[in-house]
């Protein structure tokens, strides 16, 4: 079973990104309506938010084990090293489940998918504002974080990618700059960019619109009492910087 993981923080665009490495892996996309999906005859399967009920993720595994070839497993919401494979061959973060060594795994890779910290923040934010989305075990109104939790899982995963401890693509990149794009898909799944990213779909855009998605952090306040986090957070500013995106005085 190849395994490949990615990391993201949610409303960081990273569904249009995976969304578009299976285009060109599959020749179709997914809609996302559900945790674990087989896409097509080929053997493939999509585990999201494989972090969220770990023992139904491995439910679905468990049922599934004898036809997957390849398996792409979305974290979302977690710092950059966590793994619900606490496998010696894999990644052994702090908050990984446990021993799963009965699978016959051939870890192909794990990447972040990074947005910028005030777009990412800011659609968090309007998210929370329009109550768009309902937590996955109930009928409650699912609200992200905005604080330090949030902060300190984007630092995780962009230190990560200033450190090159792990393969990365930022959205900007892949929305904006066809041969960073192109590189990426080419270098880690050995994959040409057949079909571009026009047509490519992720989930509801929290502005009701993909129109500015770089310039989100324009359209919504911060509250006061995250701006105070954000401007006393140095290491926050230092990775906003390495990762060549613009601080901004708030």
């Amino acid at each position: 079973m190849k395994i490949y993981e990615f990391i993201a923080t949610c409303r960081s665009g990273h569904h249009s990104v995976l969304n578009w490495i299976l285009m060109n892996k599959i020749g179709f996309q997914y809609n996302w309506e559900y945790k674990f999906v087989r896409l097509g005859e080929n053997g493939m399967f999509h585990l999201s938010e494989a972090n969220h009920d770990i023992p139904l993720s491995f439910e679905y595994i468990d049922e599934a084990l004898n036809q997957i070839d390849t398996l792409f497993v979305g974290y979302e919401d977690t710092p950059w090293d966590y793994t619900i494979f606490s496998d010696d061959t894999t990644y052994r973060g702090p908050m990984s489940f446990r021993d799963y060594k009965k699978y016959d795994m051939e870890y192909q890779g794990r990447f972040v998918l990074l947005r910028n910290f005030y777009t990412n923040l800011a659609s968090r934010l309007k998210s929370n504002e329009n109550k768009m989305f309902g937590k996955w075990n109930n009928d409650q109104v699912h609200l992200f974080d905005v604080g330090e939790k949030f902060i300190f899982r984007w630092k995780s995963q962009a230190r990560a990618c200033v450190e090159n401890k792990v393969q990365y693509l930022k959205f900007e990149d892949w929305l904006t700059n066809k041969e960073i794009r192109e590189n990426f898909l080419y270098d880690n799944f050995g994959l040409k960019d057949i079909y571009g990213i026009d047509g490519i779909s992720g989930t509801r855009s929290s502005f009701g619109t993909f129109k500015g998605v770089t310039d989100r952090d324009k359209e919504v306040e911060i509250p006061e009492e995250v701006k105070d986090l954000i401007r006393k957070d140095s290491e926050l500013h230092y990775l906003i910087g390495a990762l060549g995106y613009e601080y901004k005085n708030i």
